[in-house]
């Protein structure tokens, strides 16, 4: 059926566009013939494409996430006709199953556009959240009507809360000699909702200890005042470990008793001096007898260094031979959960310490 109305040139241009959306949108197009808009209604393929504009989701930045990770999408808003308008955004969560828990939660920013452009759909979970697929469904609204996405899928995977251990300062110093330490920091980070159980904290140690010696370094972790292991409820915990070598031992100075043994050593020069004296005059006896305070004198200052200032040493355990040694560092909590990492990359959980010969006090 043809409708006719009439249309003025001169406002032609500014209505032009404005008069075809909204035909548009009811399904009717219109063309301005002899000043006057012939108006038909659309048929076939077009009658249903009623909108303003156009909506994708972008693939997810991770499709398949333990529970408490999160996942992204990016989505791209493309306006048809010169369209302006508000467009308001929606998401929803759909599970695969009955009797979920702790679905995860999609927000969009920003939650609305003015004409084309974009935005970023985040999906979160909890560590509870219930280890199915769901389908996320991203929409945009305006006057015409609601425009969805295809569909994204989120896998959440069933894992086991747990912690890692990474070593946040390397020891220092990182060459000591034997008998000598050093320390660094480790961090303990919960995974996937982890908290200590009421059985037990975490308890730090060396698990491996490269090279194998017979005297080997030893390690130990620093824990809260008055606790034997480490507490974590949400956020990461440090400990300090010290690293240990064996070494000599000092157990005393080796002083002599206190003898004239040095005062031998001026006895024939005296005997020289009283020689001198006997068969001299007066003036002679006089000298001589200077020269024997000088001998005696020089005879007392010296006689320290006749004894003998070192000190004694011993190795009780040993010493812990001169190499380069590795060392790895686990955790175990009181229901007898293992620290996860590989010890590897960002994760290492690995400190190293070059041992080299011991100093002689």
């Amino acid at each position: 059926m043809l409708k006719f109305a009439w249309c003025a040139a001169s406002c032609l241009k500014a209505r032009e566009s404005e008069l075809k959306r909204k035909l548009w949108r009811t399904g009717l197009a219109a063309v301005c013939v002899a000043g006057a808009w012939l108006v038909f209604p659309l048929v076939g393929p077009a009658a249903s494409a009623q909108t303003d504009f156009t909506l994708t989701a972008g693939a997810l930045t991770e499709p398949a996430i333990a529970a408490g990770g999160t996942s992204a999408s990016n989505i791209t808003v493309t306006t048809a006709n010169g369209f302006n308008g508000t467009i308001t955004f929606a998401c929803t969560v759909t599970p695969s199953i009955q009797g979920t828990v702790s679905n995860p939660k999609c927000t969009i920013s920003p939650l609305s556009l003015s004409g084309s452009g974009g935005a970023s759909a985040t999906i979160t979970t909890t560590g509870t959240t219930s280890a199915v697929s769901y389908t996320i469904s991203i929409s945009g609204t305006d006057a015409s009507g609601t425009v969805t996405a295809t569909p994204l899928t989120l896998t959440v995977l069933a894992v086991t809360p747990s912690f890692t251990i990474t070593v946040q300062n390397a020891v220092a110093p990182s060459s000591v000699p034997a008998g000598n330490g050093a320390e660094g920091v480790v961090e303990v980070n919960p995974l996937n909702g982890y908290t200590t159980p009421a059985s037990g904290g975490i308890t730090l140690y060396c698990a491996t200890i490269t090279p194998l010696v017979t005297i080997p370094p030893v390690c130990s972790f620093s824990y809260p005042t008055g606790q034997t292991s480490l507490t974590i409820k949400t956020t990461a915990v440090t400990s300090t470990i010290t690293i240990s070598t064996f070494g000599p031992v000092t157990t005393g100075a080796l002083i002599p008793p206190r003898r004239f043994l040095g005062l031998w050593l001026p006895l024939p020069l005296l005997g020289l001096v009283g020689m001198g004296m006997a068969a001299g005059g007066k003036r002679s006896r006089k000298a001589w007898a200077l020269l024997a305070m000088f001998v005696m004198s020089a005879s007392l200052l010296l006689l320290p260094a006749c004894g003998n200032t070192g000190v004694s040493t011993s190795t009780p355990e040993g010493v812990t031979p001169a190499n380069s040694y590795t060392f790895t560092i686990v955790g175990v909590d009181g229901n007898g959960v293992v620290s996860s990492n590989t010890g590897t990359g960002s994760t290492s959980n690995t400190v190293g310490l070059t041992v080299t010969a011991p100093v002689n006090p």
